[in-house]
């Protein structure tokens, strides 16, 4: 008899506690529901404080990253946005993983993309802790990834000391902490991860402080590449203290990394020629075009290509060093929070502060040097 009621007494306790964790698991799905609300609400009010007190407060580069991504949001005219909330899994009392489907319109496209959200629970509120990634580490990286990503993150584990080796010898200066990569599922989902106003696809971006960004590739050597690429950016945007203009910060990693990675004969004055003709980009037309903006595939090739050619040919008129001295007088100037195109207009300018002192010329003068030098 006494048996028989302990046994009662003890399924009465199980049920107590498995209704009292449904209750909870339930309560906790209400409030995270509430904050994608809020999330939603932020970006289609254009409340900056208001999204990015739904963000962790224990992930620096994750701040940054979606600071800059709602300032591209403040800048930009994102329209009919939504997201909803597709499924919640409890991993625990403090942890959820969220499925959610993020749509929006833009310049006439309508878009969409699905993915994982980690949501952590911090001094009883839920905030938003990154996409659900996975982590692996090497010396200098901590690589991110979804699970099903996995053999991607082994790719880039195997190659990205030997892209990291391979900057610090060809800038001569090494990097000063460690980098986060991170790799998304597809080119799309990378892209609205970044900037909801991007207009191409791409695959690989970097904005210090922030995590190198890419996605899916088959083979470790476009991996290195790309890792190549992107740790140059870090390395001169964290010199320059982020006072780059956008032209020269992506000739900077266009010489230093892809030019290195490609026959001799691909960035020739000949070859450069013979694949833009009278559409070769001088100084001055570059410092006017918005590369996030542009559409055509020709038209984003001769941005990256004109902008290496540039510093190809100021590397081997002025010297190396010359060059190396400019990006480190930039960062003498105050550091400017911002991406690419934000900064873009106060960096020109003190761009040709900078290049009059060093270089002895003005931006104009180096414009027509270079012009000249085609035509030689």
């Amino acid at each position: 008899m006494i048996k028989k009621s302990f046994n009662w007494i003890l399924l009465l306790v199980m049920v107590l506690m498995l209704s009292g964790c449904r209750d909870q698991n339930q309560r906790a799905a209400k409030e995270i529901e509430e904050l994608i609300a809020i999330q939603e609400a932020a970006v289609r009010g254009k409340n900056l404080e208001s999204y990015m007190d739904t963000i962790t407060l224990q992930n620096d580069t994750y701040r940054a990253e979606k600071k800059s991504w709602m300032r591209d949001i403040l800048l930009n005219d994102i329209e009919d946005y939504h997201l909803r909330v597709k499924s919640i899994r409890m991993i625990n009392a403090k942890e959820a993983k969220v499925e959610i489907q993020q749509d929006y319109s833009y310049n006439g496209g309508r878009y969409q993309v699905q993915y994982p959200l980690r949501i952590v629970q911090e001094s009883q509120q839920w905030r938003d802790g990154d996409l659900f990634f996975e982590r692996l580490d090497t010396e200098n990286f901590h690589i991110q990834y979804f699970s099903p990503s996995q053999n991607y993150a082994v790719m880039i584990a195997a190659v990205c000391e030997e892209a990291r080796e391979n900057i610090v010898k060809r800038y001569g200066d090494d990097l000063i902490d460690q980098t986060i990569i991170k790799i998304y599922q597809d080119r799309e989902l990378l892209r609205q991860s970044v900037k909801l106003s991007f207009q191409w696809q791409f695959a690989g971006w970097y904005e210090y402080p922030e995590s190198i960004k890419t996605t899916e590739f088959r083979d470790e050597e476009t991996y290195r590449m790309i890792i190549e690429h992107e740790l140059l950016h870090k390395l001169t945007i964290q010199e320059s203290n982020n006072n780059l203009p956008y032209w020269f910060s992506e000739g900077l990693a266009v010489f230093f990394s892809n030019m290195p990675n490609e026959p001799a004969s691909r960035y020739t004055k000949e070859e450069y020629l013979e694949n833009y003709g009278e559409d070769v980009r001088t100084i001055k037309a570059l410092e006017t075009i918005n590369l996030e903006t542009l559409a055509e595939e020709r038209e984003i090739s001769n941005y990256y290509d004109s902008a290496g050619m540039i510093v190809k040919f100021m590397v081997e008129r002025f010297g190396l060093e010359k060059v190396k001295e400019i990006i480190k007088m930039l960062g003498q100037y105050p550091y400017q929070e911002g991406t690419g195109a934000e900064i873009n207009q106060r960096a020109i300018i003190r761009f040709r502060e900078v290049l009059s002192k060093v270089l002895g010329i003005t931006v104009e003068q180096l414009d027509q040097a270079w012009q000249e030098n085609l035509r030689i």
